[in-house]
């Protein structure tokens, strides 16, 4: 998505490179915050009592 981000902001199109990079920012904070919360992490220990 970072290349398609890219094509987007040389073409001049800032409303579609907007909203990819803020896809991508909120896609990569979902995914991490996921693996942080796979069980057996400290985190999930953390949070459920696990």
């Amino acid at each position: 998505m970072l290349a398609v981000a890219i094509v987007h902001a040389r073409a001049r199109r800032i409303e579609a490179h907007r909203w990819t990079m803020i896809g991508l920012f909120v896609g990569a904070l979902v995914i991490t915050g996921l693996f942080t919360l796979v069980p057996g992490r400290v985190m999930h220990a953390v949070l459920f009592g696990t």
